[in-house]
């Protein structure tokens, strides 16, 4: 499996996913209070939410707010990520940590091509 993590103020909740539209899903569904699923056609993201920041002090140090919450978007195709973060309803003041670099704001990170692992 693959991932990318999102950080996020105490507005960044697994909610705040549930609710936004999941366009080109066949079915989402909760799987726990913590696990939210998409799933399409050609494979599925979960959203493992979490509010345990411990293993992510020096992302933290680089952030310009109090994080309180990561969700980590587990996938199987990079094309769908992309896609769900490019909604108008994604939450827009959150950071994305795809493993390869420094956090960078969302809007920074899609302008950078959304690198990730294919």
């Amino acid at each position: 499996m693959k991932y990318i993590s999102i950080l996020g103020d105490r507005n960044l909740t697994l909610t705040s996913i549930q609710k936004m539209r999941q366009p080109g899903a066949t079915r989402t569904y909760q799987v726990s209070d913590d696990r939210f699923c998409a799933e399409f056609p050609d494979g599925h993201i979960f959203f493992d939410y979490d509010t345990d920041l411990s293993d992510w002090k020096d992302e933290l140090e680089k952030l310009p707010f109090q994080a309180a919450a990561v969700i980590m978007i587990v996938y199987r195709n990079a094309a769908n990520v992309r896609h769900v973060l490019t909604q108008p309803d994604f939450p827009k003041n959150v950071y994305v940590d795809n493993d390869f670099c420094v956090p960078l704001p969302l809007p920074e990170y899609i302008a950078a091509g959304m690198p990730m692992e294919e």
